[in-house]
């Protein structure tokens, strides 16, 4: 699976609201067509902060270090594009052959554009880059709305790449999955490779010297995104605030972490995941 993120800032015309109808009502409705996509999904941050909104709210500020200040100026939202390999990404926007007319289906150019609503929809380019996934539990997604956190993590310089991984995902990871009410975990780990040029235009506000210097200050805080996916709120600050998780979590984050912080966001999913090996026909 080739898994590219795409972290998005909202139009200053529009409120965070109407950039969230906007994205997940139109430009959705053409994100879901790109030839071969494999899995598609919208993550636009909730109106509720998790860390003043709830009852136990105070209680992320105890598990939260470091987080950059103004963060939340730097984003409104972000896409999950799934496919099966770095290529069919590069070529997802094309015209696509699912537009029905009078004589069968026919290209739709509007695919290739994306719904051309960039200049609407967000201020400069979205921060596009792909991960590295690692699924610690499925996720399962019953018919309703499930309470989604998200914990922006950095490693701390001080141990090496592969034994971090090999900490994270290892004892980390298989404390955090047994929480009760968890319906799903997944760590994403930024890749340095480039899924911007080629995807896309060259004259786009990314590849200018601010555009640049716009995500590299939005990167330097984090580079591992791990979410989680529950049943409910109460779950989430019952479980992982159970007082032998925490000990636990509390002193691998402070010898291992240079960063951690957390926020709610809203999922939508437009296509779902679809990580098996792919069928030849149209599966949308």
């Amino acid at each position: 699976m080739f898994k590219v993120f795409g972290f998005v800032t909202k139009n200053n015309n529009l409120t965070h609201d109407e950039y969230r109808a906007g994205h997940v009502g139109y430009h959705n409705s053409f994100g879901r067509r790109l030839n071969n996509i494999r899995g598609y999904t919208l993550n636009v941050r909730s109106n509720q902060n998790i860390t003043k909104d709830y009852k136990k709210s105070s209680l992320v500020k105890e598990i939260s270090f470091n987080e950059p200040n103004e963060f939340d100026n730097q984003w409104n939202g972000y896409g999950q594009l799934m496919f099966d390999k770095f290529e069919d990404y590069i070529t997802a926007k094309q015209p696509a052959l699912d537009k029905a007319g009078p004589n069968g289906l026919e290209l739709d150019d509007m695919v290739a554009k994306v719904g051309d609503d960039f200049e609407h929809l967000y201020s400069g380019s979205p921060f596009q880059f792909n991960v590295n996934e690692t699924i610690i539990k499925p996720v399962m997604r019953p018919e309703r709305k499930l309470f989604k956190v998200t914990q922006f993590v950095k490693k701390n310089e001080v141990l090496s790449e592969i034994l971090f991984n090999s900490y994270l995902k290892g004892a980390y990871s298989e404390s955090l999955s047994k929480m009760d009410g968890l319906q799903g975990l997944i760590i994403n780990q930024r890749t340095s490779l480039d899924v911007m040029t080629n995807f896309f235009n060259p004259e786009s506000e990314c590849f200018s010297k601010a555009g640049v210097q716009r995500r590299e200050r939005f990167y330097e805080n984090w580079d591992i995104i791990i979410e989680y996916w529950f049943s409910n709120s109460d779950y989430f600050f019952s479980s992982r605030f159970n007082k032998n998780l925490l000990s636990f979590t509390k002193k691998f984050e402070e010898k291992y972490l240079k960063s951690s912080f957390y926020r709610e966001v809203d999922e939508t999913v437009a296509v779902i995941p679809k990580r098996d090996i792919p069928t030849d026909y149209y599966f949308r």
